[in-house]
């Protein structure tokens, strides 16, 4: 199994994304994948519209994943390794996770199949608010930027000028993340879901 850990602050198309992801990991390379949500309230919308997509979620509410919620978490990741033995378990964390923590609480207390499983920190970058985001909470954002494997800079669509300010902001911040950058609304191309797949 291989964990793939989806962070991002709010409103930067993490669902959008893992909608996109999971199928393509599941009708493209024909894989069995699992998402596991984390929502602040008791009630999550995003879960029903994923199941009826033909995906296997579960949802862990009320709290973070990478503080509040810790034990519901590892408990979930064991039981879905055991039961399900997804090839792909995709964790949707909360806008305010970091996802290097999540990921340590993960791999210091699995057990079974999940102490096994690799894994991979994908955040998505929010181009549209990136400088209003990074001067307003620049602990948050940079930590989940530092942690990642690959950035995805997201709703370049929605700038005015060419998004390689954002890239070049990142690269200072992580230099060894991959960095791709695209539309998360619409779809991101099959031709960089291929690229993105050599690493997950």
């Amino acid at each position: 199994m291989k964990i793939i850990l989806v962070g991002g602050f709010l409103g930067s198309g993490k669902t959008t994304f893992i909608r996109h992801l999971a199928a393509f990991l599941v009708l493209e390379k024909q894989k069995k994948v699992v998402v596991l949500e984390n929502e602040f309230g008791e009630v999550s919308i995003d879960d029903q519209f994923l199941a009826k997509k033909g995906f296997m979620v579960k949802g862990i509410y009320g709290g973070c994943i990478c503080c509040q919620l810790t034990g519901k978490l590892v408990v979930a990741v064991n039981q879905i390794a055991e039961e399900m033995a997804p090839d792909y378990l995709i964790i949707e964390s909360t806008g305010l996770a970091r996802p290097d923590t999540v990921l340590k609480n993960i791999r210091d207390f699995a057990t079974g199949r999940a102490a096994d499983a690799s894994d991979v920190i994908i955040v998505l970058v929010d181009a549209s608010r990136w400088e209003g985001l990074s001067e307003l909470t620049p602990d948050l954002i940079f930590a989940q930027i530092e942690a990642a494997n690959v950035l995805i800079v997201s709703k370049i669509d929605e700038l005015e000028k060419d998004p390689k300010f954002v890239v070049d902001e990142l690269v200072k911040v992580n230099e060894r993340a991959k960095i791709i950058t695209g539309n998360i609304r619409n779809g991101l191309d099959k031709a960089i879901l291929e690229e993105l797949s050599e690493y997950v």
